[in-house]
């Protein structure tokens, strides 16, 4: 992939890393209840918040690299 793909995906990603957290942070607020307690919900979103930031960053990286 050319380099100014991979820096977009990478924005991407993070964009939506952004995205989840503030939806997951409304969804809290204002969502209905379950029965799924809220630290597996919580501990759920984290992780796809990390994930999603680190493969943001390792793509921009990847992107920003001199050929």
């Amino acid at each position: 992939m050319k380099n100014t793909t991979l820096l977009e995906i990478g924005k991407g990603l993070i964009g939506f890393a952004n995205l989840l957290g503030a939806l997951s942070v409304i969804n809290g607020l204002f969502g209905k209840e379950t029965n799924v307690p809220p630290g597996l919900i919580a501990g759920i979103v984290l992780y796809l918040i990390i994930g999603a930031y680190i493969a943001g960053i390792r793509f921009i990286e990847k992107g920003s690299e001199d050929d």
